[in-house]
């Protein structure tokens, strides 16, 4: 029987080279109020899996020409059901945790921990099948099939053809513009001059940490924000860089900020379940005497700065260029080289979808997305939102005395947001 085989895309390249500095995984956390029907859940799942193939599939580098190979995998490779205590959240941090052999497994995980009266489904998937955005899309569309199953009116599932590639970004601009773009100038020194935490770090301990900003906190927050015409992501990341600023010592702070580019397609155009991501980079400079709206003013000027350019795709253009001239073996090689991976950085992944993700039947208290667990000296902070509350994250590999750093970072920045409102 031959190999099913699919194309290996430069975003799924750039994601496994970042395994360097982190295990390349995105994680969501589902909390329901009621029990899920399982037979319902893993039909769901087997069909999202037709839709998506590349879900059943195992990264293949044989003879330097990496591709995804598919795989006859049972549904209970990816869907486990946990009995547990309704309160053991260190379950919950073991199970976020888990691993995927990239060569060897699925590369979606889920677990459907089941307490006496509700489920919380955790979700882990390789990073290089898709950003923030391709999870929220998967799951709207897992959620979409379940509430097919119950009312047992399942359309005939279909391999899903939209495009995986960069190709896509640029067929809504004309050939000018593709050139403009060719010769702007993108610069990652910056990056280069990074400060760090003091972190321990443990690879044999992972750490998740969350703090949540409630709906009346988060209302408040964006009427200040629009107070000051600035976005509610210009808020947060100025806290951000304010307490990092006081954390490292150091007056400059260099942060990359991840733009889903999705924002360039065409209208009509729909992509796959992929990567779509490129930066923004946040520069300040923060005195010790700057107030809050100082740093927010530099903040929201250097993001709509290039919210209005088109910089964000010649990062692409310069990796597409780089993966067609050398090749899988020599890239792995020369990847730290001509590319910056940044040791600090913050990612907004955006509001999750309170109407489209819907599990018919079974009510959901919350949902959270963060991203990749980290190591040591590298850390982000990860920002989602879901039915009017916003929860900050940060996920790293290390020791107790950090997992009381990161919640006393996370209770600063949110602290920060709280000053600024009151001020």
């Amino acid at each position: 029987m031959a190999i099913k085989k699919y194309k290996v895309e430069s975003f799924d390249r750039m994601q496994y080279f970042y395994g360097t500095v982190h295990e390349p995984r995105i994680h969501c956390l589902i909390r329901f109020s009621e029990h899920l029907k399982i037979k319902e859940f893993k039909k769901a799942v087997l069909l999202s899996t037709i839709q998506i193939p590349l879900l059943r599939c195992c990264f293949d580098t044989k003879f330097g020409h990496p591709f995804w190979r598919e795989e006859d995998f049972a549904i209970e490779d990816i869907v486990k059901i946990i009995e547990a205590n309704d309160s053991d959240d260190g379950q919950i941090t073991r199970l976020l945790a888990t691993s995927i052999d990239i060569c060897k497994e699925p590369q979606l995980k889920l677990f459907l921990v089941r307490g006496r009266k509700e489920d919380t489904l955790c979700v882990i998937i390789n990073h290089m099948i898709c950003d923030g955005g391709g999870l929220k899309e998967y799951l709207y569309r897992l959620s979409e099939l379940y509430t097919q199953c119950i009312s047992n009116k399942v359309d005939k599932p279909r391999y899903d053809k939209n495009p995986r590639n960069t190709k896509q970004l640029f067929e809504g601009f004309g050939l000018i513009d593709r050139l403009k773009i060719c010769t702007l100038r993108y610069d990652q020194s910056p990056l280069k001059q990074q400060t760090t935490f003091r972190f321990e770090g443990d690879r044999s301990n992972p750490i998740f940490t969350t703090r949540q900003i409630p709906k009346e906190k988060f209302i408040a927050l964006k009427a200040f924000a629009k107070s000051k015409n600035v976005s509610i992501n210009d808020l947060i990341l100025t806290a951000y860089t304010r307490i990092l600023k006081r954390m490292s010592g150091s007056d400059r702070v260099i942060i990359p900020c991840p733009v889903d580019l999705r924002k360039y397609l065409k209208p009509d155009k729909k992509p796959g379940i992929c990567n779509l991501t490129s930066n923004y980079i946040c520069d300040v400079m923060i005195k010790r005497e700057d107030t809050f709206e100082d740093t927010l003013v530099q903040v929201s000027k250097q993001m709509n700065q290039q919210k209005s350019s088109l910089n964000s795709l010649k990062a692409v253009i310069l990796m597409e260029f780089a993966f067609h001239l050398f090749s899988f073996p020599l890239m792995k090689k020369l990847f730290s080289k001509l590319f910056v991976v940044a040791l600090i950085s913050y990612t907004n992944l955006g509001l999750i979808d309170k109407n489209k993700l819907s599990f018919e039947g079974t009510k959901i208290k919350d949902v959270s997305i963060s991203g990749a667990l980290k190591y040591v000296p590298c850390f982000q902070l990860a920002v989602s939102t879901y039915d009017g509350c916003c929860t900050l994250s940060c996920n790293l590999y290390g020791t107790p005395r950090d997992k009381i750093e990161c919640e006393k970072f996370l209770y600063n920045v949110f602290n920060e947001l709280e000053l600024a409102i009151m001020s």
